[in-house]
């Protein structure tokens, strides 16, 4: 079957790209082997990465669809390798802050490689190949968590060589995408068909967003003769494109439950990425002189139960349109909990339990929201819903960023407890959202017994 081999190309990809044993130890690596102090790669280095995968996110999601999506896997690849090239080379501040942007700009075409399958793959195939790309990426990073702690623990591999071992294999992956089917047709740029309604709807859009406030005709008067010269034009291809984009956009966000459950997946992200960006820096201040660090085992233990609990979330039946808030609210309380205690314990073993299982629940609950969300949109606009609710996210933890780290410039553990608030605070949104949500549903139940 053509789809279970694209599926199986992808899928070797994303398991090679994801397996970057060196990032288990990075923040030990860069204050420890490079002898850049802690402030240095908490105010200097880490953020540009955050900054990077923001300012460049909006480009690739545009331009993934517009060439293809190939280039941009490949790019994503070849982004990689210069990052950890200028990782290990690096002694400056400077050269790890232009790594830390290659870095960012690898994030962000990693879109290319989530929503391939979308233009690839018949969308009746959509579901399982989904859930085989995140296998092969859970499963990549499980993987390098384990054998970077075994490298480490029996000193077969030290910090430094890990970098190379990382290098290898997303050099690997970008050889690996060359192999990878060109697309012939994609979502909004390259439509071979589409059905008479939506092109109707799109030219619909057209003419609303025309600045001239004309009509389009050619657009609309699609059996004009030469309405095939025109479809041929670059710039046809692009009004259409955006037309059919601002409808994909607009038919979704004008719905309640997408709304609600978009929210959550891009406030939740922000909260984990910053959590998962200088994770590593507060377990330095809890790890004594010459204690074995068990950073690796942490990130494999984290993918493994991460991906035995999303595979379990999908097999649950829970009516998650009436409890999802409030589940959605306790978790986050939760959460806010974890980083609170965390700010102020010492003890290494606590900090690496709590971030399992914040790790754990934030990809438990994100997997709800994007199933939730999907109920409710076109399957066409999956891609472009994944990269909106993503930019937002990087919006929100750009900003945290720049005033919690570059402005306020609190140190690790006063960071923590900020975030810390920050869950207390969407927790409290949601529980709100939940009892209005019961007492509306109690309200149309009771409407309906009488």
């Amino acid at each position: 079957m053509y789809w279970v081999k694209i599926s199986c190309i992808l899928c070797m990809f994303g398991c090679f790209k994801d397996f970057r044993p060196s990032e288990s130890f990075v923040t030990d690596y860069l204050t420890g082997w490079k002898n850049f102090t802690a402030s240095e790669v908490n105010h200097e280095i880490y953020p540009v990465t955050t900054y990077s995968y923001l300012s460049t996110l909006i480009i690739m999601f545009l331009i993934t669809d517009f060439i293809r999506y190939k280039p941009i896997i490949i790019l994503c690849g070849l982004s990689g390798i210069i990052s950890f090239l200028l990782i290990i080379l690096g002694k400056i501040v400077l050269v790890l802050q232009i790594a830390k942007f290659f870095f960012g700009l690898f994030m962000s075409a990693e879109v290319a490689y989530y929503t391939y399958i979308y233009a690839k793959v018949d969308k009746k195939h959509y579901q399982e190949v989904t859930s085989h790309t995140k296998a092969a990426s859970l499963f990549g990073r499980s993987m390098s968590g384990i054998i970077a702690q075994l490298t480490a623990s029996f000193d077969l591999l030290n910090y430094h060589q890990l970098n190379y071992l990382t290098l290898s294999s997303i050099s690997i992956a970008t050889v690996w995408s060359f192999f990878l089917p060109r697309v012939g047709q994609s979502i909004y740029f390259h439509r071979v068909s589409a059905s008479d309604d939506e092109e109707n709807n799109a030219a619909a859009v057209q003419q609303t967003i025309d600045q001239s406030g004309q009509p389009s005709n050619p657009r609309i008067s699609s059996c004009d003769k030469n309405d095939k010269t025109q479809s041929d034009t670059l710039l046809h291809k692009i009004r259409n494109a955006y037309a059919l984009l601002w409808k994909h956009f607009v038919l979704a966000y004008t719905n309640y439950r997408v709304i609600k459950w978009s929210a959550w997946w891009s406030l939740s992200t922000c909260g984990y990425l910053l959590v998962a960006t200088y994770s590593q820096l507060l377990w330095q201040t809890a790890v004594k002189p010459g204690d074995r660090i068990y950073n690796g085992a942490v990130d494999f233990a984290y993918a493994i139960v991460g991906a035995m609990s999303v595979f379990s979330v999908g097999k649950l039946r829970l009516n998650w349109a009436l409890l999802g808030d409030i589940i959605c609210s306790l978790f986050a309380f939760l959460e806010g909990c974890i980083l609170l205690t965390s700010s102020y314990s010492y003890n290494i073993w606590f900090l690496y339990t709590g971030y399992i299982i914040f790790g754990v629940i934030y990809h438990t609950m994100v997997t709800v929201a994007s199933f939730e969300v999907a109920k409710c949109i076109s399957e066409d606009s999956h891609g472009l819903i994944f990269g909106v609710n993503i930019f937002f996210a990087l919006v929100m933890q750009s900003l945290l960023t720049l005033i919690v780290v570059n402005t306020l410039m609190l140190d690790i553990r006063q960071q923590f407890r900020v975030y810390s608030g920050y869950f207390m605070i969407l927790a409290a949104i949601y529980i709100v959202l939940g009892i209005f949500n019961i007492l509306r549903y109690r309200n149309i139940t009771q409407r309906r017994t009488r």
